[in-house]
């Protein structure tokens, strides 16, 4: 969750923080070759299950 923490340090929001740390995901899937299609079917539900509960429920304004 370190990298969760420092995406909030960085971001207006915590749904800021939340699209950019699943953006900066994205670009690492696609630059080692995997699809778009591929990480919205695989891997972006299993992101959603770990850092929503972080950084979108819950989560006081700052």
């Amino acid at each position: 969750m370190e990298v969760a923490r420092r995406y909030v340090e960085s971001c207006p929001s915590r749904f800021a923080a939340y699209a950019a740390l699943q953006c900066a995901l994205m670009r690492c899937f696609l630059a080692r070759g995997g699809t778009a299609e591929d990480f919205c079917v695989r891997l972006a539900p299993v992101y959603h299950r770990r850092y929503a509960p972080v950084l979108l429920e819950g989560a006081s304004p700052r």
